[in-house]
C-alpha cells in the first residue's frame, strides 16, 4: 500500500497526517481513500476527475499532473495545496 501524507489544512487537523491506501494510480488512491474515510479529501484534491489546478501531488518526490500516474506499491504520496498571498 502507498502512504499518503496530508497537510492539516486538507484534513481539518492541527498536524500532518499519514494514511495507508491501496491503489495502482493516483485516481485509485483517492477513490479508495474516499471509500474508507469519506469524500472530503477527494473533493479537496480532484475536480471533474482531475487534480485541481492549485493542488500539487507528488509520488516518491516527483510531481504528477494526471490521475492516471502510476503509484508503486510502497510509494510515499504527498498532497500539497499551493500557497498564495502575502506582500
Amino acid at each position: 500500500m502507498a502512504t499518503i501524507k496530508l497537510p492539516a489544512v486538507l484534513v481539518g487537523g492541527s498536524a500532518t497526517s499519514e494514511v495507508d491506501v491501496a491503489g495502482d494510480t493516483v485516481r485509485e488512491l483517492f477513490e479508495n481513500h474516499a471509500d474508507e474515510h469519506g469524500p472530503e479529501l477527494k473533493d479537496s484534491v480532484l475536480e471533474d476527475g482531475e487534480i485541481k489546478e492549485f493542488i500539487n501531488v507528488y509520488v516518491e518526490g516527483t510531481p504528477v499532473e494526471s490521475v492516471t500516474a502510476e503509484v508503486p506499491e510502497d510509494a510515499q504520496v504527498r498532497v500539497i495545496p499551493a500557497a498564495s498571498g502575502g506582500r
